[in-house]
């Protein structure tokens, strides 16, 4: 049994970070802890939404995140919060309300590397499985636990790049000023 103790998600948890959890357990993965539900990031009103998450234990950083944010420039500081528990080998989605429709940027913060995508009327968990081609009929017969980690296994080996363009925070917010 996988606890939070032994995860990144320790530190946001003793930080009051993690709100309205549906899931924070391990899962059906041996090793594996996951936590679904809302994380604080610049106070208790700014959010990222809709979170799909998990951590191997013994492991300094996440390995897959994916949830939603309202305002592109809260960005950097959502990569500031949650600091050590992002690293180079993890895969993050962060779905932005205030992005052109259509974008589909990574937004490199020192080694980390953002997947930033527009996200309008729908779910993070619809977008998860429409970006990686998930057959939703199957995840609907799964737990909580299972389609967590049906969700993480695709998104941790994710690698269809040529979808994003590279661009920096401040191009990206350029790109977002100009709509």
């Amino acid at each position: 049994m996988t606890d939070i103790t032994e995860t990144p998600f320790a530190t946001l948890s003793a930080e009051g970070r993690l709100l309205k959890p549906v899931l924070s357990a391990d899962t059906h993965v041996a090793g594996r802890f996951g936590y679904r539900g809302e994380i604080s990031f610049d106070g208790p009103e700014t959010l990222l939404k809709e979170v799909f998450s998990v951590a191997e234990a013994g492991k300094p950083a996440i390995g897959f995140l994916a949830g939603s944010i309202a305002r592109y420039e809260t960005l950097p500081k959502l990569v500031e919060t949650l600091g050590p528990a992002l690293d180079a080998a993890g895969k993050y989605f962060i779905y932005v309300a205030d992005l052109p429709q259509g974008n589909r940027l990574i937004i490199p913060f020192g080694d980390v590397k953002i997947f930033t995508i527009f996200i309008d009327e729908t779910s993070v968990y619809n977008e998860l499985i429409d970006t990686f081609y998930v057959d939703k009929i199957k995840l609907k017969k799964f737990d909580t636990s299972a389609k967590l980690d049906a969700l993480a296994d695709v998104g941790l080996t994710y690698s269809s790049l040529s979808d994003y363009k590279e661009a920096s925070y401040e191009d990206g917010l350029k790109i977002k000023n100009a709509a």
